[in-house]
């Protein structure tokens, strides 16, 4: 089961498939990152607004070719709606290298993020069917 979440998280990831509303429309209770007012400022994505139906994360992945996604970074987001987010990351930001936005539960109550290549079974991916709910930044 954790192979095939994994799988799907980078499938989405890498194919840019996206179940995020960046034109700001309401589709009920259902997961999405809007990144219609988002900026990469240096190391770090300003102005990200996260909807989620349970505590989560918002994460920074980069999706390099053909591997799963590392995280570069991450911010804990509450249930409901969650506005002007900045999330930053260890390292510079580039649109154009790949990188995403992915929304991951909280699933194993330590408030701590622990999704991991050795740990894929905890914190997972939000998922709308089988993908994964993602953004890439290249969309802005």
């Amino acid at each position: 089961m954790r192979k095939l979440i994994l799988a799907s998280a980078a499938i989405a990831a890498l194919t840019g498939t996206s179940f995020a509303q960046s034109s700001g429309t309401d589709s009920g209770d259902a997961p999405e990152i809007n990144i219609g007012n988002a900026k990469i400022e240096g190391n770090m994505i300003t102005g990200v607004s996260v909807k989620m139906d349970k505590p989560g994360y918002l994460v920074i992945h980069n999706d390099g070719a053909g591997a799963p996604p590392a995280s570069l970074g991450h911010i804990a987001v509450s249930e409901g709606m969650n506005t002007n987010i900045t999330i930053e990351s260890a390292t510079a930001l580039d649109a154009s290298t790949n990188i995403s936005l992915m929304l991951h539960y909280e699933t194993n109550e330590n408030t701590t993020y622990d999704f991991g290549p050795d740990s894929t079974d905890v914190d997972t991916p939000v998922l709308a069917g089988e993908s994964a709910v993602s953004v890439t930044m290249n969309q802005m």
